[in-house]
């Protein structure tokens, strides 16, 4: 059920919510209805039974939408895997009219959209000497594993392109762990 799902929303993406959804069945239920309505009471005027008809489609149509959408939250949730760096140096740079970090890591240089990084100053509280006064910096992103079937991989694949802020630059000052009054 589930392939069938991410085909269906890969395959056509636009118009992913119609192809889920009773919109067809509720047309053909309404036709139902209204040659049942005809046939019965001789007249279209029996509108309650539409009525009751379109609500329920309605309804069900809000739940297929919300089903598959909670689906493809969760499994973005719970397969994309948060990879740190050790971060050597970055710094912000303009190109063409946009900002960008580049950040220099342990694992290579790598070039981030300002507005894809989250950038977070923090204060760590420490007892080891050595410490105190010292800077880190690291550099945390999302990743999707390798491995996953194809119609999985690119779904959740656009869906981290996506994201507001799928990284983050995260600095770390080490201060000496007093007691506060």
């Amino acid at each position: 059920m589930k392939k069938l799902i991410y085909t269906m929303v890969l395959a056509d993406e636009d118009n992913h919510i119609f192809a889920t959804t009773g919109t067809l069945f509720f047309t053909i239920q309404l036709i139902i209805a209204v040659i049942y309505t005809f046939i019965t009471s001789g007249s279209f005027l029996n509108i309650k039974l539409i009525s009751i008809l379109f609500v329920i489609n309605l309804l069900l149509t809000f739940l297929e939408i919300f089903a598959i959408r909670f689906m493809m939250i969760h499994d973005f949730d719970n397969t994309a895997e948060p990879v740190e760096y050790k971060v050597d140096s970055y710094s912000l740079s303009k190109a063409s009219g946009k900002e960008f970090y580049t950040i220099r890591t342990n694992k290579g240089v790598k070039v981030i959209d300002k507005d894809k990084v989250d950038v977070v100053h923090m204060e760590a509280l420490t007892d080891d000497k050595r410490k105190i006064g010292t800077t880190e910096i690291k550099y945390a992103e999302l990743k999707i594993p390798d491995g996953l079937p194809e119609y999985q991989s690119k779904i959740l694949t656009k869906m981290l392109t996506q994201a507001k802020n799928p990284s983050m630059l995260m600095t770390f000052k080490y201060v000496k762990n007093e007691a506060k009054d």
